[in-house]
């Protein structure tokens, strides 16, 4: 029996005497995961159930009138299994949920316009990931439907399952994980929806150096690709496709329409791997630039390091000094932004604005009232999530952006799981975090 089937099963057996209390149309099959407190994570009727595509191919989404989403997050879809429950995770499909209950309360595209009432102006966003099909591949899609994200890029593995992380949280609530290998994700695919998607964003750009200037809001659909690097963890020797999938994208996908988040899980990375993801194909003429670069402070110094940046001090966190560090590593890494997170010390941002280089920082919030059994999974999503927001979709300034970002990165990581619903934030922080 497989690690993910043990783990469905003792949680099918633990919940047993809790089912008779739920709603007989709420008795969905996805009663092997622990119930979330909130309505945004709530189980279900069958009402809402998504249909699967079968086989292990893609959804089709050829039909013209479906515009293409604003930002499409590509990577790993799992399972969390934290001491406290089972919880929808994998980096890419956290920032995608983050970004849907964002896009869920923002403006419209055009305020002039009549329609904004309706949701067909709002920015929409999408995952590319490949699932198993078994009951935690179902859920997993029919949670991120409900959440708001679009599964039109979703794949399927007809044989590897859907993959599950376990959690250990040390006393701070930091967590390690132990993945079950291969995985479903491990399988993504460069498929036809995939390759069309990437041809019509570099269309988009190729237009739009034409054409005059188009009316400020318009920006939102353009297609902007975030890149997780967990994904590409097995390299095609052990049958894995999904790091050469990453590298299609950040190699064919325009200059100035990539983000990559470095998430580094020991022993699931390569220096060749993360840094080809991070500055592209070595065999490209011109190099395309990233758009964005998140990294955490201890990844920060690897990356240093790898670049042969040794005269750095990794204790250089704040002000001028941390400035130095991420110039130095932008240029060497070919990226137009860069972000540092430093936990509960808030983040930093640089960015080359072509006729310079801004600076920004942020101390980031205090939670006094922080959860016992809280944990900071999700929090580095949900930050990236915000500043993706705040800087590609509504055109903010870092000091804003950077602002909103520690706001949303600080509420989850008072919380339990990777997306809590926003909704239940304090006033404090949603006031802050959210655009309204």
């Amino acid at each position: 029996m497989s690690v993910t089937m043990m783990l469905s099963s003792v949680l099918l057996l633990l919940l047993a005497t809790t089912i008779s209390k739920i709603q007989s149309a709420n008795a969905f099959a996805s009663s092997s995961f622990k119930k979330y407190g909130s309505q945004h994570h709530r189980l279900a009727s069958n009402k809402a159930t998504v249909t699967l595509q079968s086989s292990t191919s893609s959804i089709s989404n050829n039909d013209s009138s479906t515009p293409p989403p604003s930002v499409l997050c590509i990577g790993e879809t799992l399972w969390d299994s934290l001491p406290s429950g089972i919880f929808l995770g994998g980096a890419p499909s956290n920032v995608a949920v983050h970004l849907a209950y964002l896009f869920q309360n923002a403006p419209s595209a055009s305020s002039d316009n009549k329609a904004d009432e309706s949701n067909n102006n709002r920015p929409t966003v999408a995952v590319a990931t490949y699932l198993g099909k078994d009951q935690l591949g179902k859920e997993a899609q029919r949670r991120l439907a409900l959440n708001g994200v679009r599964t039109d890029y979703v794949q399927y593995h007809s044989e590897w399952e859907t993959g599950m992380a376990t959690a250990i949280l040390d006393s701070n609530g930091d967590a390690t994980y132990e993945f079950n290998t291969p995985a479903a994700w491990d399988g993504l695919c460069l498929d036809s929806n995939l390759k069309c998607l990437i041809q019509q964003r570099e269309e988009e750009q190729r237009t739009d150096g034409h054409e005059e200037e188009e009316e400020k809001g318009n920006e939102s659909h353009h297609v902007l690709f975030v890149l997780g690097t967990i994904a590409g963890r097995l390299d095609n020797d052990h049958g894995a496709t999904s790091l050469s999938t990453l590298m299609s994208v950040r190699n064919y996908a325009p200059e100035g329409t990539v983000v990559v988040d470095i998430n580094l899980r020991s022993p699931w990375y390569k220096e060749e791997t993360v840094l080809g993801l991070i500055r592209g194909s070595s065999e490209e003429k011109e190099k395309k630039k990233l758009a964005l670069l998140k990294v955490n402070e201890e990844e920060l110094v690897i990356l240093e390091r790898w670049c042969g940046n040794m005269d750095t001090n990794a204790d250089d966190l704040f002000g001028d000094a941390l400035k130095i560090r991420m110039e130095q590593l932008a240029q060497a890494l070919n990226t137009q932004r860069i972000c540092v997170t430093r936990g509960d010390k808030g983040a930093a941002l640089w960015c080359d604005n072509g006729s310079g280089a801004s600076f920004d920082e942020n101390p980031g919030c205090s939670l006094p009232n922080k959860k016992n059994n809280s944990d900071t999974v999700g929090a580095g999503d949900a930050f990236l999530a915000s500043l993706i927001n705040s800087l590609f979709i509504h055109g903010e300034t870092s000091e804003k952006a950077l602002e909103r970002a520690c706001a949303l990165g600080g509420y989850v990581a008072g919380c339990r799981g990777a997306t809590p619903a926003h909704g239940d934030a304090p006033d404090t922080l949603r006031n802050v975090f959210s655009i309204v």
